[in-house]
């Protein structure tokens, strides 16, 4: 009985889980570089491309999920939860320190985000659109059997 049809949820809570699947691996990333630095394994010097490509890897999962569950289709949800995210790392980096500097390393920070986040909205698998509907169905059904 229709096993094929897909549930369409809110926008907002699409929204929301791909902004909470971004942050959690956001700060599981930051603890494993942490945990990473303490241990010895990653250089100093490695710290920062080491947060660009988690930063990446954050807004690119939680953007996937959001454009797979949004009602808009898939790149305007992942934009919007890619632009959610960046918006939350902004607002505590602008919060946290005294001296942010989006052009420096911040700005290589969101940068690397925006674009893990646009990539999730490229690839994926597109819905392609359905021509017709019920009535299509059915007019064409009459057609064949008969009047």
């Amino acid at each position: 009985m229709g096993g094929n049809t897909r549930k369409q949820s809110t926008w907002w809570l699409a929204l929301v889980q791909g902004l909470l699947l971004s942050l959690g691996v956001y700060l599981a990333a930051a603890a494993l570089i942490a945990l990473l630095l303490v241990r010895a394994v990653l250089p100093e010097a490695g710290t920062y491309p080491a947060l660009w490509a988690g930063c990446a890897l954050a807004a690119l999962a939680g953007a996937a999920l959001c454009g797979a569950r949004s009602p808009w289709g898939r790149f305007p949800g992942a934009a919007a939860s890619t632009g959610a995210f960046l918006a939350v790392i902004a607002a505590v980096g602008l919060s946290c320190w005294e001296e942010p500097t989006l052009l420096g390393r911040g700005g290589i920070l969101l940068l690397c985000g925006a674009a893990g986040g646009l990539l999730a909205g490229g690839i994926g698998r597109h819905r392609p659109r359905r021509k017709g509907g019920v009535r299509s169905r059915q007019h064409r059904r009459r057609e064949k059997t008969g009047p």
